[in-house]
């Protein structure tokens, strides 16, 4: 039996000429994919409402993943109502309360933004989205999804 023996100059050599030739990055790759395309996004907003509540003087959020499965709830229930609301918030505040000990909750929506930026700037010029963003509050998360037509929905929870 013969073995091949091959040097690891001329394996590296091989796998960054493999490597090099690729017309894409990863990065462009987990673009293209919705799910990944709304991941990127929610933590862009979640970086950006952090930055903007750092400007005011206000403590940053943590990302809490009880309260994702619920934004993430709402988001695909906007969706297949094809509007935005606030519809079932008692409910959602209220059992949000309960499993993650909350004191007190809120949320932001929206809908057919492109981006975080835009989503986060429309919320900041809005007085009553601002006060949300502006609350005393210790975590968060939010959900972004697209409908059908590829139209994004927008879910924010902040709970203290």
């Amino acid at each position: 039996m013969k073995t091949l023996k091959i040097s690891p100059i001329i394996l590296l050599s091989f796998v960054l000429f493999l490597t090099s030739c690729s017309t894409s990055s990863l990065e462009d790759e987990l673009v293209l994919s919705p799910e990944n395309l709304s991941s990127n996004i929610e933590l862009e907003i979640l970086d950006l409402v952090n930055a903007y509540r750092s400007s005011k003087g206000l403590n940053t959020l943590e990302f809490d993943d009880i309260a994702y499965d619920y934004a993430e709830q709402h988001t695909e229930e906007m969706i297949s109502a094809g509007h935005i609301s606030h519809d079932n918030f008692n409910i959602r505040s209220s059992n949000l309360a309960q499993e993650a000990r909350a004191n007190y909750v809120s949320e932001n929506v929206g809908k057919s933004y492109t981006s975080a930026a835009a989503i986060v700037q429309a919320w900041i010029k809005s007085d009553t989205h601002r006060k949300v963003m502006e609350g005393d509050f210790l975590y968060t998360a939010v959900s972004v999804k697209a409908d059908g037509s590829g139209t994004l929905y927008f879910t924010q929870l902040f709970y203290k």
